[in-house]
């Protein structure tokens, strides 16, 4: 009968990658979005099964993943901490806690937080450097709410702050994610998600602004004011289902598949495929892949992931330590760390 369940999501998932070409992304509006942030992932258990998260993620991984699963947590309570050593020295900070409140529901709050270190400013006639020192600033403030609407069903919503600044520059604007997780009567997981919807973004600021002499006008003429106006961006949209399912071999052993198809508004659609083996729901191994549909060999930056985690019981808590690694091309490969705590 395991067997059979375990046949049934496999055909899941093959048709789920079967369909991807009727919903192929606009190769056309490849780079038209801005605040790319909202879409560095965050979390490594997630991660090492390659993303393919959207049905299967639960606690406060889910407030980036799928903000349904927050509710779908077993803890009454739980505190994240993950760090990412992303691609050129770049890392990303990121912190959540969350509590249920009885049928209120789940909440959550969660922050992301980039450090970029410190750079030499360079201007259009100090190309070499002016020796300034200057540091972007890009943060994520999230607040999500979770609720468990049925003995199957999970919806959550999460509404983001988004700030990018850089020297005196800077925009800011609110982003929203909303999720589904359904589980069947043979505990099949699927998964539907909505994110990064918002009102376009604008960079303003007094680096804007310019004096400048107008040509041809009277020699010692005083120079006039210029505001630039940048251009204003969309968000970067994506729309993602998913699918997954736990095989319970005996007692101790479980495998858990997954599987997503994520679409995005702002260039090609993406694959991803997990599998975790869970000894005792203690050890934990991963590993997974995804990349672009219809994508060249150039345009798939990212590739193959793995991971492991262990999950150490203290009383009525548990502490996670999870790990994970994702290959890149001409970067060197990404690594998350995460801790967390479950009450």
């Amino acid at each position: 009968m395991k067997f059979n369940k375990l046949l049934i999501i496999l055909l899941g998932i093959t048709f789920l990658l079967s369909t991807t070409a009727l919903f192929a992304g606009n190769r056309d509006k490849v780079g038209g979005a801005g605040a790319q942030e909202l879409l560095i992932p965050v979390g490594s258990r997630a991660i090492a099964m390659g993303g393919a998260s959207i049905a299967m993620v639960r606690g406060n991984e889910a407030m980036y993943w799928n903000p349904a699963g927050l509710a779908a947590s077993h803890a009454n309570a739980e505190v994240t901490f993950s760090n990412l050593q992303w691609i050129a020295g770049t890392k990303v900070n990121y912190f959540a806690i969350s509590s249920k409140f009885g049928q209120i529901g789940t909440m959550g709050i969660s922050a992301k937080i980039f450090d970029f270190g410190q750079f030499e400013q360079t201007t259009e006639f100090e190309t070499e450097g002016t020796g300034i020192m200057v540091q972007p600033s890009i943060v994520t403030i999230g607040l999500t709410y979770s609720r468990q609407m049925t003995d199957r069903i999970f919806f959550g919503v999460n509404a983001k702050l988004v700030r990018e600044s850089f020297m005196s520059m800077s925009t800011s604007n609110i982003a929203f994610d909303i999720g589904v997780q359904y589980v069947s009567s043979i505990g099949v997981r699927m998964g539907l998600t909505l994110n990064n919807f918002g009102p376009m973004m604008q960079f303003r600021g007094t680096d804007l602004q310019r004096k400048v002499h107008i040509p041809h006008t009277e020699i010692g003429a005083s120079p006039v004011d210029l505001r630039l106006e940048a251009q204003n961006f969309e968000l970067p949209s994506t729309f993602a289902i998913g699918i997954g399912y736990d095989v319970r071999i005996n007692a101790q052993n479980m495998v858990t598949v997954a599987g997503n198809y994520l679409n995005k508004d702002y260039g090609l659609d993406e694959l991803a495929a997990g599998i975790e083996y869970s000894f005792n729901n203690v050890f934990f191994i991963r590993g997974g892949y995804s990349g672009k549909v219809g994508g060249t060999s150039d345009e798939n930056l990212f590739g193959f992931t793995t991971g492991a985690g262990i999950r150490y019981k203290i009383g009525g808590s548990a502490l996670m330590i999870d790990y994970a690694y994702r290959t890149a091309k001409w970067f060197s490969g990404n690594q998350w760390f995460t801790v967390s705590m479950q009450f």
